[in-house]
């Protein structure tokens, strides 16, 4: 088998004027070569791709048998969808949800509209222009303010909890300046956040693990932020499984998966939650294409009890194969 292994690779510098987290989405020269290891021990072919302009031109000359996804792509709102959309133009079947799936999670808003009300979300308002400001009266405060499609905590720093009206009108208007994205401004959840892997398809669908993501100190106002992520070893506490009761356990595990059906994930994905004051999980957004840094990567992290890197890895590609109906083989696929 000849896999095709998109990705975007993460420059090792910014450009002037862009935000100095605007490359954080894309992949470490170190993960795609833990990527490639686990996916040449069990499919013997693999060539990265950059998943750039010239990436239709690659894939239809590769001959490749499948493609391996975890490029972010480039520019807004539909950047995570066009890798896939390519793949589906060119017949090349796709590991990971479709095109549809990546435009619809990216976007924090319609993700939320499409999963609630069987999934519980948080009072939240998205301000596209000035007189959208005008609803933030109506939110419960303190809030979050943060990009409405962008990922990996990108535009969420430590100074995004707003406690009061005039708080989000500044710091949405900040946001929206710097990103040049619609702002998701959301009510501030105070209590336990957790984060689900998923893999499988349909009815086979499981719970990989879950993780508790906590602060490693005293926090008045703990949000897993850049900051947080970047300095994950100081600022944060990763507790697998969660520190809650079973049955708590179980009721996450039913929303992350009817989350995960309705938003027609594929594969694998990560479904966060974050509980309120009250005790009640809310549903904060959906990564269908979760990191796989094989250091850091939260989806990595929450299947080290049960799965090794190689098996995650490994896992997601026959998935795939299965669902497309290839057979993996060192010598090629049928």
């Amino acid at each position: 088998m000849k896999v095709a292994l998109l990705h975007n690779p993460r420059p090792t510098r910014t450009a002037p004027g862009l935000p100095d987290d605007a490359f954080e989405e894309y992949d470490r020269v170190e993960t795609i070569a833990a990527i490639t290891r686990a996916l040449e021990a069990l499919a013997g072919r693999v060539e990265p791709v950059a998943a750039d302009r010239r990436l239709p031109w690659r894939l239809d000359a590769g001959g490749y048998d499948l493609a391996f996804n975890i490029a972010e792509g480039a520019g807004r709102r539909c950047r995570e969808a066009v890798p896939a959309a390519v793949c589906e133009l060119l017949d090349v079947p796709v590991t990971g949800s479709d095109a549809l799936t990546l435009g619809l999670a990216l976007d924090k808003a319609l993700a939320r509209r499409v999963v609630s009300p069987e999934v519980p979300v948080a009072p939240a308002v998205l301000v596209e222009c000035l007189r959208d400001e005008d609803a933030l009266a109506s939110l419960p405060y303190p809030v979050v303010v943060k990009p409405n499609d962008e990922g990996s905590s990108k535009g969420i720093r430590d100074d995004c909890v707003a406690p009061d009206v005039a708080g989000a009108i500044e710091r949405c208007r900040a946001l929206r300046a710097r990103y040049g994205c619609p702002v998701l401004v959301e009510r501030y959840l105070s209590g336990t956040e957790v984060t689900v892997g998923i893999t499988g398809n349909a009815a086979g669908a499981a719970v990989l693990g879950m993780m508790e993501i906590a602060a490693a100190g005293a926090a008045a106002a703990f949000v897993y932020s850049l900051e947080v992520k970047r300095d994950w070893r100081r600022r944060v506490r990763y507790h697998v499984p969660p520190r809650l009761p079973a049955s708590m356990l179980a009721r996450l595990e039913r929303l992350a998966l009817t989350a995960y059906r309705l938003l027609g994930c594929r594969d694998f994905a990560r479904i966060d939650f974050r509980f309120d004051d009250a005790g009640e999980p809310c549903f904060l957004e959906c990564n269908p294409i979760p990191g796989l840094d094989p250091e850091n990567s939260d989806m990595v992290l929450l299947a080290r009890p049960t799965r090794s890197y190689d098996a995650l890895v490994q896992g997601i590609l026959r998935d795939a194969a299965a669902r497309a109906g290839l057979t993996i083989g060192r010598d090629g696929a049928r």
